[in-house]
């Protein structure tokens, strides 16, 4: 009984903060499309988030909210998604579904998107279980009613390198929804505004942190969160959070094959309701399935490879790689050192498609390197990886360190030292050409070959 009073003091509050129309969410750093509309179809990939979140346990009728989105991009800069939701609080349960479209504009590591949902929620009022402290409340005597409106979602993101910025509008319209109480107005949808900036730091090859903050303000309230999250390898993710007039939040995710992500949080609550509630669970999958770009890439004349393709015909290089890297040998190589079988100044290693092989036509592409370096054993050698902006930063960054890798497992497999080879990965941080067009994102998909001399 305690509980249910307690709820019935929560929802004298709620409507008038009308703070809980828009569900609570502690994962949403893991998919913002879930508060910025602007954000769908940011990545060459299609994006698949199921999320489940019990906010206040033990606290009868308290709100439960899942989540379904999905997202993709459409050509080279729209993105369309889609929302649906169910939530449930006391005696109000709100089914909402919204349709999304987005376009974004690029500008070699700059982009600005802009985003529009649109849809229609449904709120089902159902009192059977209501604590009455009046018992002619028209809501308690009304029994079941069901009401809808419509509703509207805008926003905008820009992003820099590592820095991004976004400010949104949930409920763009205010609708209200009759549900023919006499003398009552019906539920009416406020505008929630939101504003989000966050960086992200590379610490080293195996690090990365993210401070960031987020905004909410309704009706004049206004609720901060600000946080940190950090990452491993992009494999393991963890972090946390203060939300200001809540509490604090831990949350943890894990990714398993590059294409499915778990993640948990909680919160546990430090005011108002924090005697009465063990604090709120939220759970997160996410499947990210990604499409590589189908470039149709010449093949490369061998009139000058030395017969050594044979010696080297079972070398497999062990990183999943998925698109074409261009070598680039720096120009500044003596000509009295260089072999005759080098070449041309650019080079080009190709790799099956979607697997982790190296095509013959392009062993004798790093052969000629291996013999520039068997020739010269005082030289070193400096590879640096990068990527174009196809895909999340995120996943560019874990690319290119598989595409430097692979070179360099290629050359310690051919008898040259690993100590003799340096090894840096950008990501899509040092794009050589635009990524507006197929060739200019060619371009950028490279590995950087400089020979260092004594």
């Amino acid at each position: 009984m305690k509980n249910k009073l307690i709820l019935a003091f929560v929802f004298a509050f709620t409507g008038m903060l009308s703070a809980q129309q828009v569900p609570q969410s502690y994962l949403y750093g893991y998919n913002l499309f879930l508060i910025n509309p602007a954000l769908s179809g940011t990545t060459n990939c299609t994006e698949i988030s199921m999320s489940h979140h019990n906010q206040w346990v033990k606290l009868e009728g308290a709100p439960i909210t899942n989540h379904l989105t999905v997202s993709t991009r459409l050509g080279n800069h729209w993105g369309v998604g889609g929302q649906f939701m169910l939530d449930k609080i006391g005696m109000l349960q709100q089914v909402s579904a919204l349709g999304n479209v987005s376009y974004g504009f690029y500008s070699g590591q700059q982009s600005l998107r802009l985003g529009l949902s649109l849809g229609y929620n449904n709120y089902r009022v159902n009192p059977t279980n209501a604590v009455a402290f009046d018992l002619l409340d028209p809501i308690v005597n009304g029994g079941n009613q069901s009401a809808g409106a419509i509703s509207s979602d805008i926003g905008i993101a820009y992003k820099l390198g590592g820095f991004y910025v976004f400010g949104s509008v949930k409920q763009l319209l205010k609708t209200y929804s009759n549900f023919g109480y006499t003398n009552l107005p019906g539920y009416v949808q406020r505008a929630h505004y939101m504003m989000g900036a966050g960086y992200d730091i590379p610490l080293n090859n195996t690090w990365e942190i993210r401070p960031n903050v987020l905004l909410r303000s309704i009706n004049n309230v206004m609720q901060a969160d600000l946080n940190v999250d950090a990452n491993y390898k992009q494999f393991i993710y963890f972090g946390a959070g203060f939300r200001s007039q809540v509490g604090v939040v831990a949350r943890a995710g894990i990714t398993v094959k590059e294409k499915f992500f778990f993640g948990y949080a909680y919160e546990a609550p430090i005011a108002n309701i924090a005697s009465y509630s063990s604090g709120s669970h939220e759970v997160m999958l996410k499947m990210t399935l990604c499409r590589p770009e189908r470039t149709k890439v010449a093949k490369t004349k061998l009139d000058t490879i030395i017969k050594t393709i044979e010696r080297i015909d079972t070398v497999f290089i062990t990183q999943t790689e998925r698109f074409v890297d261009t070598i680039y040998v720096d120009k500044s190589i003596e000509p009295s050192k260089t072999p005759d079988n080098l070449g041309a100044v650019s080079k080009t290693i190709l790799f099956e498609f979607d697997k982790s092989l190296v095509k013959k036509e392009s062993f004798g592409e790093l052969e000629s390197i291996v013999n520039l370096l068997e020739m010269n054993p005082t030289y070193k050698l400096s590879l640096e990886g990068h990527t174009d902006a196809v895909g999340t930063e995120a996943y560019n960054v874990g690319l290119s360190k598989n595409r430097v890798n692979a070179v360099r497992d290629f050359l310690v497999m051919n008898g040259i030292a690993a100590e003799r080879i340096i090894i840096k990965h950008h990501g899509e941080g040092k794009p050589v050409a635009t990524n507006d067009n197929a060739d200019g994102r060619k371009s950028n998909r490279r590995v950087d070959v400089q020979i260092i001399r004594p």
